[in-house]
């Protein structure tokens, strides 16, 4: 067993710790999600695998069955890829583009706040007290006269 090294700052160094402390932009995208120029989604290796050889799998499973022609061994996989797709393209149809960051030069430093703010107290005017309409608590009715 390798003894656990520590850097300067404290964190574990060796080389599990080095696979893990990549970026997940460092590695590169399957061929599959590279080929279908995948956006919103980010399909792993294994799950890639699973479209295109479990797709030509199946379609020569369902040829070898008889049950459809040799056509399925290519059409199947083009069928999936589509359907992956389309759900790439709708993925990134549906998110909300991100806000530009504003640099720090851009932005005014803002004071922190010190102490108590004082809060207003509301009451109930007298000439308010015998009228049939409530009075609504959700409003701001404090600031704007009666009526």
């Amino acid at each position: 067993m390798s003894a656990l090294r520590l850097d300067a700052f404290g964190e574990r160094r060796g080389w599990r710790a080095a696979i893990r402390a990549q970026p997940p932009a460092a590695v590169p995208a399957p061929l599959y999600a590279r080929v279908l120029r995948l956006r919103g989604i980010r399909p792993g290796g294994l799950l890639c695998f699973l479209y295109f050889e479990g797709a030509v799998a199946l379609g020569a499973l369902l040829a070898l069955a008889e049950l459809t022609s040799w056509w399925s061994v290519i059409v199947l996989p083009v069928t999936v890829a589509a359907m992956v797709k389309v759900n790439d393209v709708i993925t990134v149809l549906g998110t909300v583009p991100a806000r530009p960051t504003l640099t720090a030069r851009a932005v005014a430093p803002v004071p922190r706040a010190r102490g108590r703010a004082a809060i207003p107290l509301r009451t109930v005017e007298p000439a308010l007290v015998g009228q049939t309409r409530p009075i609504r608590t959700n409003q701001r009715s404090f600031d704007r006269p009666a009526g």
